[in-house]
């Protein structure tokens, strides 16, 4: 007889331990995570330079709900369930940019524009009628999710029920004030399948003890991580501030590239890790943000959305063009590496002895605040 994987988590929360091994592969877990983690809060799905133009379309899959990201006539990013309101056919598979400011399913041809009306429905009555009236496409509009945009990050609200979003993201949003939002301007975004558990990947961003070993590029040895400091910014933002850059590792130097203006002299060399709860994760140094977006697909699939910025206009001239490719490659190379990792540790930390592992006092309380605050929103969501 199998044991109620929930009552499992409780004892290893109330004792103390970290997340039992299945709880990385579990499908009654991620069933959970799915109608409830992902729904109940605002939960980010992609960023809006992945529908840098009008009518551009960005299909996504997240908590078990097929979403579609778009760019409106007046260069509003909207979220619309990606389902045609006549037979439930997705409006489109992959990224792609509506012809003519037109959505058009590929089953029926009903069409709809860029802000979700119905805009035509062919032979509407199987008669000479090319279309439907108005007051018949009345209320078969596409149908819309409740979105936020914060540093171009695409945040949905699936159950209609969170707090509003400026109320959420306020601690953070305050906290990075002088990394100028106004300022960004994108560098690159790539699409990862990632061959692990979300919330490995969470773990492993917010883990600096791992710098130095998988990184030697950032950090050439310990020390230069030494001086890390955890913040908790609010009970869904958890995070990691190095007041040194990486501890101005061996061959640092200083960057052309335009730092964000609001820094004082004495934060120019910071860098700010935080984990949004549950899904978003968010990096920002003096002259770039970095964007990591989850969205689970099983317990060991995870599709990442992973972008860049720069900062003001004058890092888009023709002279930096070599500090921009080098930005981009550095970045790349980075997570490459932490996505390969993750592939390797998916199997061994899911296993039965995966929970036998050690969180330590020195280097892990982050990660424990955060399988802390999962296992709370487990536990009360299966409690319901």
């Amino acid at each position: 007889m199998r044991t109620d994987p929930f009552e499992t988590i409780r004892k290893s929360r109330d004792d103390g331990q970290p997340l039992p091994g299945f709880a990385y592969r579990d499908d009654d877990v991620f069933a959970v995570e799915s109608a409830t983690l992902f729904r109940d809060g605002w939960s980010s799905v992609t960023c809006g330079q992945n529908v840098a133009e009008r009518g551009d379309l960005f299909p996504v899959r997240i908590a078990g709900q097929s979403l579609l990201v778009l760019r409106d006539y007046e260069d509003e990013i909207r979220v619309f369930y990606n389902l045609c309101r006549h037979r439930g056919a997705p409006l489109a598979d992959v990224q792609c940019r509506a012809r003519s400011g037109r959505i058009v399913c590929p089953y029926h041809a009903w069409s709809y524009g860029l802000d979700g009306n119905l805009l035509a429905a062919p032979h509407f009555h199987r008669d000479e009628s090319c279309e439907a009236s108005i007051d018949e496409r009345t209320g078969l509009g596409l149908l819309p999710v409740r979105t936020a945009v914060w540093r171009d990050i695409v945040f949905v609200n699936l159950s209609e029920c969170a707090p509003p979003f400026e109320e959420f993201i306020r601690p953070l949003d305050e906290r990075l004030a002088h990394w100028t939002a106004a300022e960004l301007r994108p560098l690159s975004s790539d699409e990862y399948d990632i061959q692990a558990n979300w919330k490995l990947v969470v773990e492993n961003f917010l883990d600096v003890y791992h710098l130095p070993v998988v990184h030697p590029e950032l950090v050439g040895r310990f020390e230069g991580i030494l001086d890390a400091v955890d913040v908790e910014v609010s009970d869904d933002i958890m995070g990691t501030v190095l007041p040194d850059l990486y501890g101005q590792a061996a061959g640092q130097a200083e960057s052309p590239l335009p730092r964000f203006s609001g820094l004082a002299p004495d934060e120019k060399l910071r860098i700010e890790v935080f984990a949004v709860f549950p899904n978003t994760l968010i990096l920002v140094e003096p002259e770039v943000q970095q964007v990591i977006v989850l969205r689970p697909q099983a317990p060991g699939v995870t599709h990442e959305t992973f972008a860049n910025y720069l900062v003001s206009d004058r890092s888009q001239t023709d002279d930096l063009a070599k500090e921009r490719e080098e930005t981009y490659r550095s970045s790349v190379l980075i997570n490459d590496q932490d996505a390969a990792l993750l592939a390797l540790l998916q199997p061994t930390r899911s296993m039965a002895l995966g929970g036998h592992t050690h969180l330590t006092r020195a280097w892990d309380e982050t990660i424990r605040r955060f399988q802390r605050l999962w296992t709370d929103r487990l536990l009360a969501a299966a409690d319901r």
